[in-house]
């Protein structure tokens, strides 16, 4: 473990105001690390936010009349998650007196367990054997190569499928690996490693992702909620509705370059705070949920290309003329490479398609993980979650989500590219791939509500990308000012985690406020003897 370097600038925690653009999980911690670690007054915390909800891309909502929606769900590791458990623990949980959230967290997955016994479908409707990878000898040696290669820099800005060879991605580990994480062929070689490396504990068990762990509810429910209403209940103010314009920045007579202003609009008036050194400025650089667009079950959402996105915007303004601030075009510029869509479908008073499901999969609700259809045209994966998934769910309600990554092609039998189609053809395309018989697909449908969403940005930090293109998140010779975000740089962690933000949170509120604590390591489970021999074994499978 290290100790936190720490800002020239010397911090009272008292008079130290504390600016956050985005109410993210990122913001959210970096605010528990404040009041927790750093004893800086609540109220002095002001968390700026474009949208008219808390959360950032930890989204959920809805209701049985209407449907509920989830955008996406992000997959949670306990021996993994350091940084998250640690906040987690600073904050009560909301749905049992006397313990943290972290304790509620622990006990939920001590009780319940992942194991996936329907992983894999091919396009006949037969579960795969995925106990095997089918990997190579020559995906074998490639796979090796990427592991144990020396630096990132060595791989700059290379694609998956620069480094593996054709074979590898009709493999039972790509089809798996790639739906659990949501990796592309084109996606990033070096992101693929630090992966590869982070959860090397979960490749001898990938087949049935038992080391999945979960929240009672969704995300939004479990984790946001609790901590909104703890940094509530400490003064912290939450401003939402309010979209930052621009960042400015100076330097001070000692030669440390400070953000002193910030411009803002909210309800269509235009705001400006003046920053003093001593005060602090965090901003969430690109947003993978930025430009989402949802629509229902008879309507199609909108696939929206503009290059208006408010955080990358934002962050391409201020990274005009400041290299150090990274390259936002790496991660914005193609929305084709990282768009995709999720659905999520509220069946009400009608049990008949879980029921189905159920029986298919051999998985209790919340006891199985990603089905994904192999050979689908889509990719097309969905996963049925322990009920209710939402606290204001009846029992007479059931929800499942599903995503794909294929959005370009036409669909096996809904003959349209899935961004074109509606709720319900997406789910008549799912019901294909399940083999149910026509004549009760119409039954099945009854009561269902599904509603989907076009997130351009989703896979975006997943681009490939060098060193440099993501800022650190302390950019060097800055005092006052940090990159919280899945686009700044963590070394050895992994993007389109939780946990990525989190710990980009504490690195900068321990910097700048000079916290003298250790920062939290990452698990190294790749120096672990009986992990490499096991994964070695699952590698030669």
């Amino acid at each position: 473990m290290s100790k936190a370097s720490k800002s020239s600038i010397k911090r009272k925690a008292a008079n130290t105001n504390v600016y956050m653009i985005g109410a993210g999980i990122g913001s959210l911690a970096a605010a528990v690390y404040l009041i927790r670690d750093a004893k800086v007054p609540g109220k002095n915390i002001h968390i700026f936010e474009t949208l008219d909800v808390d959360g950032g891309s930890l989204d959920g909502a809805g209701d049985a009349k209407k449907g509920f929606m989830i955008r996406g769900g992000r997959m949670l590791n306990i021996p993994t998650y350091e940084c998250l458990q640690d906040v987690m623990t600073a904050v009560p949980s909301t749905e049992f007196d006397g313990i943290s959230l972290e304790e509620e967290f622990l006990e939920y997955n001590e009780e319940f367990k992942t194991h996936a016994r329907a992983r894999l479908v091919d396009k006949n409707g037969n579960k795969i054997d995925v106990t095997e990878m089918g990997f190579s000898p020559e995906d074998r040696i490639d796979m090796e190569k990427l592991i144990l290669v020396d630096s990132e820099k060595s791989l700059g800005n290379k694609r998956i499928d620069e480094v593996f060879g054709k074979h590898f991605f009709k493999t039972n580990f790509w089809y798996m690996w790639q739906t659990t994480f949501a990796f592309q062929p084109w996606s990033s070689a070096a992101e693929l490693r630090r992966y590869m490396l982070r959860f090397m504990h979960e490749f001898p068990r990938i087949h049935t992702l038992a080391g999945v762990a979960r929240t009672a509810y969704n995300q939004h429910d479990s984790i946001v909620k609790p901590i909104v209403k703890w940094l509530k209940e400490n003064g912290v103010q939450v401003i939402l509705g309010a979209t930052v314009k621009d960042i400015e920045f100076s330097q001070t007579k000692k030669g440390e370059k400070v953000a002193n202003k910030i411009i803002y609009v909210q309800r269509g008036k235009k705001h400006s705070i003046e920053v003093m050194p001593t005060d602090i400025v965090t901003f969430t650089n690109g947003c993978m949920t930025d430009n989402s667009d949802e629509a229902g079950t008879d309507t199609p959402a909108k696939y929206n290309k503009t290059d208006s996105a408010p955080s990358f915007e934002l962050w391409r303004k201020i990274a005009n003329g400041r290299p150090e601030f990274g390259d936002p075009d790496v991660f914005c510029s193609n929305p084709d490479e990282s768009m995709w869509m999720s659905f999520t479908v509220t069946i009400n008073d009608n049990p008949k398609l879980l029921d189905y499901i159920q029986r298919f999969t051999r998985n209790h609700p919340g006891g199985g993980a990603l089905v994904t259809f192999k050979d689908s045209a889509w990719r097309l994966s969905f996963v049925v979650a322990r009920q209710p998934h939402f606290k204001n769910q009846p029992m007479s309600t059931q929800i499942f989500w599903g995503y794909s990554l294929n959005m370009f092609t036409d669909g096996d039998f809904v003959k349209k590219p899935m961004y074109k189609c509606t709720g319900r053809e997406i789910i008549t395309e799912l019901m294909g791939h399940l083999h149910i018989p026509k004549k009760e697909q119409a039954e099945m449908m009854r009561g269902l509500i599904c509603r989907t969403s076009i997130m351009p940005y989703i896979n975006s930090q997943f681009q490939p990308r060098k060193i440099g293109d993501r800022p650190l998140v302390i950019p060097a010779g800055y005092e006052n000012f940090a990159f919280i975000s899945q686009f700044a740089e963590v070394p050895d962690d992994v993007v389109f985690t939780m946990e990525y933000s989190v710990r980009a949170a504490q690195r900068a509120i321990y910097y700048l406020m000079g916290v003298d604590k250790e920062l939290t390591p990452i698990s190294k489970h790749q120096y672990s003897p009986r992990i490499l021999l096991k994964s070695f074994l699952k590698l030669h499978s």
